[in-house]
C-alpha cells in the first residue's frame, strides 16, 4: 500500500508540474523566443494562411506538416535541455523562433552532477565549482539561443573547480552543457 501511495504522489507531482505554453503562429511570429522547463509543452495556434512548423536545429526535432488557418494547432513536449530553433518553410524570414529548455533539479538525466556558475552574468571567465572534489576531464559546450554551438572545449578540473574563458562570445543568453563520461548537467548563463 505504501509503495502504491508513493507512486501516486510521484506521478501526481510529475503530471501537475508540467506546463503547456501557448503561442500564436502566423505572419507576426517573427523571432519568437520562449524559455521553458524540461517536460513542458508548447502549443502553436495557426492564424490565417497556410503554414508549417519545422525544427531547424538544436536538440529536438519536430515537423507539424502543413495546415491552413485560422485555428489548427500543433503541440510538442520538450524533453531535452538545450535550444531548438524552428521556422515556417514558406515564410522563413518572417516566421521563426527558438525554444530554450532548462533542466529541473528533479530530472536525473539533466543534473547528473551539481555545479555552480560564478559570476553569472559572466564578463569573460566562467568559473564552476562542484560539490565534490575530484580531478577529471569535462567537455564544455555552450549553445546560443538559436541552438548553434558557440563554444566547445575539453577542460581538466582541479579539486572542485573548473574555469574557462568565453570573452570571444557576444553578449546574450547561453546554455552551458557540461559532460563528464556518460553524465551531463545543463545550466543557463548570461554573457555581459
Amino acid at each position: 500500500m505504501k509503495i502504491k501511495l508513493l507512486f501516486f504522489v510521484l506521478l501526481t507531482n510529475y503530471v501537475f508540474s508540467q506546463t503547456n505554453h501557448q503561442l500564436d503562429w502566423g505572419m507576426s511570429s517573427t523571432n519568437q523566443q520562449i524559455t521553458i522547463d524540461v517536460g513542458d509543452s508548447v502549443t502553436w495556434t495557426w492564424g490565417g494562411g497556410t503554414h508549417n512548423l519545422r525544427s531547424t536545429g538544436g536538440v529536438e526535432s519536430f515537423d507539424s506538416g502543413y495546415f491552413t488557418g485560422p485555428g489548427p494547432q500543433f503541440s510538442h513536449t520538450f524533453t531535452i535541455p538545450g535550444v531548438t530553433t524552428y521556422i515556417c518553410d514558406p515564410h522563413p524570414n518572417s516566421m521563426y523562433g527558438s525554444v530554450t529548455v532548462l533542466g529541473t533539479a528533479s530530472t536525473n538525466e539533466v543534473y547528473d552532477f551539481n555545479f555552480k556558475v560564478y559570476p553569472n552574468p559572466v564578463i569573460d571567465m566562467v568559473n564552476l565549482t562542484f560539490e565534490s572534489s575530484f580531478e577529471n576531464t569535462f567537455k564544455v559546450e555552450i549553445y546560443d539561443t538559436l541552438g548553434r554551438l558557440s563554444f566547445t572545449q575539453n577542460k581538466l578540473s582541479t579539486g572542485n573547480k573548473l574555469s574557462f574563458n568565453i570573452s570571444e562570445l557576444e553578449r546574450g543568453i547561453y546554455i552551458l552543457k557540461l559532460y563528464n563520461n556518460d553524465k551531463i548537467s545543463v545550466q543557463r548563463i548570461i554573457k555581459k
